[in-house]
């Protein structure tokens, strides 16, 4: 049986060659496991433009200021190469554009329905009151808070 010979014992071209082989392996896998997050950033372009079709600067600015700042941060470390940074920032800026615009519907929503409700005549004194308060919350980037109202004020209206 014929045995492989220590590394040592070969010749200097053929260790220079798996030297090569080997790093080239690693190479590639390195740039596999870190491209560039297209698929993210375009997410989150379209959680913002989504975001903005709804208003949520004026429901919701703190989330959408937050989703616009953390997209610029990830633009920013896309062109430095720094791949990870830009599709960690992506994702939160996808996410705070999602609770910004999330925020904006549910009180237009509430809106929408309370100027139903006054067409027919139905007490909604305190729905708008409800309505005033979860824009304020939302202003004030109490995002959790402002929906919460906006759906109640809703579902008192149905």
């Amino acid at each position: 049986m014929k045995r492989t010979p220590p590394i040592a014992e070969l010749p200097m071209c053929v260790r220079y060659f798996r030297l090569l082989a080997s790093t080239l392996v690693a190479a590639v896998f390195v740039a596999a496991c870190t491209s560039a997050p297209t698929q993210e950033m375009s997410d989150a372009r379209q959680a913002i433009y989504s975001a903005r079709s709804a208003d949520a600067a004026a429901y919701a600015p703190r989330s959408m200021d937050s989703a616009e700042r953390l997209l610029g941060q990830a633009e920013q470390s896309l062109k430095q190469g720094r791949y990870d940074v830009a599709r960690d920032d992506a994702l939160e800026a996808r996410q705070a554009a999602m609770k910004a615009r999330q925020v904006a519907v549910a009180i237009a929503d509430a809106r929408a329905a309370l100027e139903h409700a006054k067409t027919r005549g139905n007490a909604w004194v305190s729905v708008e009151v409800l309505i005033d308060e979860a824009q304020t919350a939302g202003q004030q980037g109490d995002e959790s808070r402002a929906w919460e109202l906006a759906t109640e004020a809703k579902r008192r209206l149905q």
